[in-house]
């Protein structure tokens, strides 16, 4: 009985000790595999998968390319968040976007969005017209602005399962680039990130 009741004070012992132990903040690298994995969040490698997934697609798609010569202006639409936590899905789109301006193959607006523009300013310097206190010669003219060819949307959906001790969730990004001259979606392509964990028998 003593060994018992020894052994559950030596279990007790180590999980407060375990439960008082910390480590100081650190930095790590975002090319790397130290991050944190967490089954219900969408963690920053999952951000990087989905973006380089589909921005190879669509780079290697070919539907960037016009046979004018011009670069394709594409503008970003909405991605739908269909999750059950609070994201900020420009993470996704603000990647796909720098690439493809890398890429040299298209270049994006920001005077157009789903919800907006992203920069107001295309408007408002627009608006200094007949302003005494702007040189007129100066000031942008109107139907100067380019519209855009292409709207980049899509939509991330989570799917929750537990089983015992077991849980589970499953990620879906899906990624819609529509030629909006006819309506029709020219590019399509889904990333699939699935993610278990165990809890423990005891702690937490």
């Amino acid at each position: 009985m003593k060994t018992k009741a020894s052994f559950l004070l030596i279990i007790c012992a180590t999980l407060v000790i375990s439960a008082g132990c910390g480590s100081d903040p650190r930095r790590i690298d975002t090319a790397g595999n130290q991050g944190l994995t967490t089954t219900d969040d969408i963690n920053f490698k999952d951000w990087q998968t989905a973006a380089e997934t589909c921005i190879n697609s669509l780079l290697q798609s070919g539907v960037l390319s016009r046979p004018d010569g011009r670069k394709t202006v594409i503008m970003v639409s909405l991605v739908k968040n269909k999750t059950s936590q609070h994201i900020d899905t420009e993470i996704l789109t603000d990647k796909i976007r720098q690439a493809v301006l890398r890429s040299g193959k298209a270049v994006t607006t920001t005077a157009v969005g789903a919800e907006g523009p992203e920069d107001k300013a295309s408007k408002q310097v627009r608006d200094l017209r007949d302003d005494e206190m702007f040189n007129q010669n100066t000031v942008q003219k109107m139907a100067t602005a380019i519209a855009p060819d292409m709207s980049l949307a899509g939509e991330i959906i989570q799917q929750k399962a537990k089983l015992g001790r077991a849980s589970e969730s499953y990620f879906f990004f899906h990624m819609t680039l529509t030629d909006l001259s006819t309506g029709l979606a020219i590019w399509e392509d889904n990333v699939e990130i699935a993610k278990q964990s165990v809890r423990p028998v005891f702690g937490f």
